[in-house]
């Protein structure tokens, strides 16, 4: 099956093992291969900081670019000379959108003697670099995927360890020696994560491998043993696939219902794309499904199935191998046609080796993490059982039918009947002295028992309670004779209200059970009512047709509905008083709103959406509230909470993480401190939460002790590895995915278990050596922008991410805030969100969320402006066999461009469709209409490719027709971000051979290299860093590069794999921070001066 869950071998490499993910995959080795290292010539490292303005390298629009120097060996002075008129219009652009260019500060020029090139250029030293490191693996594929399998073995042995039947014999083996494999492992789900059976087969042989136990690892280490090869490479089909014929959610969920007649708009894909499953595949590549009706086995059945249905299940195990291969031999060609730059294999066969060291440190982690994680539930647990309990006192004269919050909730009660009359008590039976000084469980001296010492002695202390139990005993005599009369069958908590019998549970074999409300949560329904929670000063209400929301009142009387409780209006008039505005006021917060074009729009949506009705509510409330048009026994309105999402959606639970900030902003409250201390306990509990299951399921596989090198015997501590369950290609953009790993997020000091990231820690004599590619989507949409003018920096939007300057309020974030009337870290947030292709629907969503009291025009009104400033406006060019006639009704001139409604109505008219009478429209007068304009262009192509390594966009979405252009949009940007990875993975592992892979998240890689080669390995990042730009620049034909994109703002070298190297990871689960808590010092940040100079002194 396509699961990384269901595949995992072994590989062992500089004394510490590498337990590899796969899914259906292809094993393969490469042979002959041997990597050189390329050491920088530190003899010729020359840094000058001192050099006066005039020395440094800056293009026409005052952008400082690389140091000769540096520009020499990159570009080899192949520079393009750009028309006076486009500098000037260019500068004229930038003077029109407040940016002033000529006063910029300058960096320290960085003079270094690169890396020879192998080749002319730097597209040259990529391709033979990428070629040498794929060609071997891609040669193995080939041959793999063309040979005919030998036949399956007539029975399969029932023994463990590897078994390879091959014509000659059949031998137990380490494991396969052949070169290339196809393997499929299955795993017994009631044993655990770890693999149960594999099968593999090569051109030569078929091999198996079965333990007595779930697990097959070996470990192959020491210095007089015969090492694993450390050049063994996974390729999975499912990831080959999701770059050929990946699909969008939307296209998903058709898939599945593919049983239903497709709209006819989803004809065009449906055909050749598919789910990931190996039996979709097989029925897509193949056209012929597959039988897994054993697999039934592995996920419903036992050891002892698997061992009773042995032979069948090896058959099936090994039919999976077959359909694989079948898969493989079709999918293939499809891929090597799409994805024909060497380095993009190159990328993903790296990526496919991801390895996490850990130590003892994980477990302790873990402990902790769920201690505390424990103790704040239970505490938060008990605060809430004591509001239930606070609650239920309102029974008491029917207190509840004039409480805000409870009058609402199921008091029904259930009586206890008694018996009418005591049967006797049988012989034999046990009986009970109702003494309490004899109050012992005894049994009739039928057959004249003899009493123990030990019994004797323990009467003694019931004889000393005194004479005032033995007075407390007669007056609740009563008692002990009403227990006869108590029906065998009783009703759980009887005279208690409904509500609070479902928060309470039975005492069973549970030792920690304790009476009362012990099963009350902050994601129940009645939570917020025990809370008390309030909206701008109005109780909360629940229905359940439109979720939370809250009880705005609007009249003094009110109208009974039989059968339902009445609400308490003259308890909320006290607390809410009614709010007479007259109608000249509505009329001036109507004329409050802005004026503009932009803010018309609003208007007229806010118009529009609003009744009658609506109108008059808002005489009586100014609020975030949601009008949804209930009134409520004909004295309230009911208004609907605010989601992030717009106002179409319910709120399900007002103490979610999204109204965390509501708190702080007054805007839901409590009564008492118990609600904020609840809060606070849910947002650390949060990411554990959500994120416990599938860290504490990390699969560890420690090392022997007899494995470990001879200095680390000694110590007690432990050590081994997690495989992150990496899926190369797992996203349509061909970014990597992994459920864990890649979406951790750094350690915050309200979130338990957020140090996740620092528990990843190079064993003694390592270290973590990495970095974080600077603003890498930003730097690639600007790239691209520019490159139709072939001037770094040449569009508003590329000068801002180049050389804009925070402090001058010229970097990118800061002319988006501007233009929004928004402040900068907002701004970051929606610009991120622009790139990756989110309309204006989207950036108004976003700033509802940020500002909750922004109404929904004014998030319209500055979504528009935001737009209109940045993104410009959409233009519509005539063709030329169209121009002739047509004259501007007001110039009298032949339109060159006209707006999209101008081109529609003269479309119309023309009785043409607008794509036949004009070009593809295109975006002017904005920061980033350059930027739009180049993604635009890759997107709607016929051909859609990546800009950098010509990647092709997945079948399902190439020939769209006009669809999915958000989607095409992101997938421009995503995909080539992908590439940028795989060219730093490429030039890593031919710039530091001795560096190993550990794993990237997003825009960040990370190295596990021995400790006395770190700041050799910190140089090849920066190197590579350079190289890739300097690629990614010369693809698009811009040969130069900016100094401040060209190095690392700083490497990480570092113990633990956290984000920064100072940062000290405090959560509460690590209270003390690493150094204090773990023993872990802080690490080195180092920028290229740092590290050259670290290089020299080492040398």
């Amino acid at each position: 099956m396509l699961q990384s869950t269901r595949n995992c071998c072994i590989l062992c490499r500089r004394h510490y093992s590498d337990v590899l993910p796969t899914r259906e995959i292809k094993v393969i080795k490469q042979v002959n291969v041997k990597n050189k290292a390329v050491n920088c010539n530190l003899q010729d490292v020359k840094i000058e900081e001192n050099r006066t303005s005039k020395e440094f390298r800056v293009n026409e629009l005052n952008i400082q670019m690389i140091s000769r120097n540096i520009y020499e060996q990159l570009f080899k002075g192949s520079a393009a000379n750009i028309d006076s008129r486009v500098i000037k219009s260019c500068q004229d652009d930038l003077k029109r959108h407040g940016i002033d260019f000529q006063n910029i500060t300058h960096a320290p020029d960085v003079e270094l003697k690169l890396p020879e090139l192998k080749g002319k250029d730097l597209l040259e030293h990529f391709y033979t670099i990428g070629n040498e490191q794929s060609a071997p693996y891609k040669e193995l594929l080939k041959a793999l995927s063309l040979c005919l399998l030998p036949p399956l073995p007539k029975e399969w042995l029932k023994q463990g360890g590897w078994t390879r039947y091959s014509k000659e014999q059949t031998q137990l083996v380490p494991w396969p020696p052949d070169d290339a494999l196809i393997l499929d492992v299955e795993v017994l789900m009631s044993a655990g994560k770890r693999p149960t059976l594999a099968c593999a087969v090569s051109p030569e042989a078929w091999s198996y491998c079965l333990e007595k136990t779930t697990l097959f690892i070996y470990y192959i280490m020491g210095n007089n043993q015969k090492k694993w090869d450390h050049c063994v490479r996974f390729m999975d089909t499912m990831s080959m696939h999701t770059c050929v014929s990946g699909v969008t959610s939307y296209q998903r969920t058709v898939l599945k219902a593919r049983s239903k007649e497709p709209h006819p708009t989803d004809e065009d894909w449906v055909d050749i794309s598919s789910l990931n499953s190996l039996t979709d595949l097989h029925n897509l590549y193949c056209g012929v499904p597959i039988n897994k009706e054993s697999r039934d086995i592995f996920v419903e059945g036992t050891l002892q199935d698997v061992q009773g249905n042995f032979q069948e299940l090896m058959k099936y195990c090994a039919g999976d191998v077959i359909a694989t291969h079948n898969v493989l031999k079709e999918l293939l060609p499809l891929f090597l046609e799409r994805f024909p730059h060497p380095v993009t294999l190159a990328g993903m066969l790296e990526l496919g080796s991801a390895y996490l060291p850990v130590n003892s440190n994980w477990q302790q982690y873990l402990d902790s993490a769920e201690t505390v994680f424990e103790d704040l539930k239970l505490e938060s647990r008990q605060i809430l059982s004591a509001k239930a309990d606070e609650a239920c006192r309102l029974m008491e004269n029917k207190a509840y039918e004039n409480d805000l919050w409870m009058w609402d909730q199921d008091w029904s009660t259930q009586t206890l009947k008694l018996k009418k009359s005591v049967s006797k008590t049988k012989k034999n039976e046990k009986t009970t002295i109702n003494d309490p000084i004899k109050k012992i469980e005894t049994k009739e001296l039928v057959n004249f028992d003899i009493l123990s010492d030990e019994y004797i002695d323990s009467l003694k202390g019931y004889l000393d309670l005194g004479e005032d139990v033995t007075g407390l005993g007669k007056k609740f005599e009563y008692l002990y004779d009403l227990e006869k009369s108590l029906p065998v069958k009783r009703p759980y908590l009887a005279g208690y209200p409904a509500w609070y019998r479902k928060l309470c549970t039975k005492p069973g074999k549970d030792p920690d059970w304790v009476p009362g409300a012990n099963n009350v949560t902050t994601s129940m329904q009645i939570t917020p009512k025990l809370l008390r929670l309030s909206w701008e000063g109005y109780p909360l209400h629940y229905l359940q047709s439109e979720g939370w929301g809250f009880l705005v009142p609007y009249s003094r009387t009110q109208e009974n509905v039989i059968g339902e409780p009445a609400v308490p209006l003259l308890k909320l008039l006290e607390t809410c008083p009614l709010m007479n505005c007259k109608e000249s006021d509505f009329e001036a917060d109507v004329h409050m709103l802005p004026k503009t074009v932009e803010e018309d729009l609003g208007r007229r949506a806010y118009y529009a959406r609003k009744s009658r009705d609506e109108q008059a509510a808002a005489n009586q409330y100014h609020g975030l509230g949601v009008w949804c048009g209930l009134q409520i026994q004909g004295c309230c309105h009911f208004l609907r909470l605010p989601h992030k999402d717009g106002p179409k959606y319910k709120v399900g639970n007002p103490l979610a993480k999204d109204f965390l900030n509501m708190f702080s902003q007054n805007v839901l409250s409590a009564q008492g401190n118990e609600a904020e201390k609840v809060l606070s306990f849910g947002r650390m509990m949060s990411y554990w939460r959500n994120n416990r299951e599938r860290v504490m399921g990390q699969q560890v596989v420690w090392l022997p002790h007899g494995a470990l090198p001879a200095r680390l015997r000694r110590a007690v501590r432990r050590y081994g590895a997690i495989v992150p369950q990496v899926a190369v290609c797992g996203t349509l953009t061909r970014r990597a995915s992994e459920p864990t790993w890649m979406t951790a997020s750094n350690a915050h000091k309200e979130r338990i278990g957020s140090e996740l990231r620092a528990m990843v820690q190079a064993p003694p004599g390592y270290r973590l050596v990495g970095a974080d590619v600077d603003s890498q989507e930003l730097w690639i949409a600007a790239l691209l922008g520019d490159s139709g003018i072939g001037l770094c920096g040449g569009s508003a939007f590329g000068w801002a991410v180049l050389a804009g300057d925070k402090r001058c309020g010229t970097d990118l974030h800061s002319l988006t805030a501007r233009a929004a009337d928004i402040n900068r870290d907002h701004a970051k947030v929606i610009n991120y969100a622009r790139i990756y292709g989110a309309g204006q629907n989207f950036a108004e969503r976003l700033l509802k969320q940020f500002n909750p009291t922004m109404t929904i025009s004014e998030a319209k009104s500055k979504a528009a402006k935001m737009f209109t400033t940045t993104k410009g406006r959409r233009v519509y060019r005539l063709k030329e066999k169209y121009m002739q006639g047509f004259v501007d009704e007001d110039t009298g001139d032949q339109p060159l461009e006209m707006s999209g409604y101008q081109a529609m109505r003269l479309a119309k008219l023309s009785g043409k469709k607008l794509e036949e009478m004009f070009h593809r429209g295109r975006w002017v007068g904005g920061t980033e209409s350059l930027m739009f304009n180049k993604l635009e262009e890759i997107a709607d192509s016929e051909s859609p490719a990546t800009a950098f390594l010509s990647g092709r966009l997945s079948r399902a979405l190439e020939h769209a027709g006009g669809r999915w252009g958000g989607t095409r949009l992101n997938w421009a940007v995503q995909s080539a971000a992908a590439d940028f990875l795989h060219l730093m993975l490429a030039s890593m592992a031919h710039l530091a051979p001795r560096a190993r892979f550990c794993l990237s998240f997003h825009d960040e890689v990370r190295y596990l290299v021995p400790e006395e080669y770190k700041y050799e390995t910190a140089l090849a990042l920066q190197i590579t860093n350079l190289f890739t730009r300097g690629f990614c620049s010369q693809r698009v034909g811009i040969h130069d590069l900016p100094m401040s994109v060209a190095f690392f703002t700083s490497v990480e070298v570092d113990q633990v794999l956290r984000k920064e190297a100072n940062l000290c990871c405090t959560t509460p689960s690590n209270p003390h921070g690493l150094e204090k808590g773990y023993g872990i010092p802080h690490g080195e940040s180092l920028t290229i001066f740092d590290v050259l100079e670290k290089c020299k002194s080492n040398k």
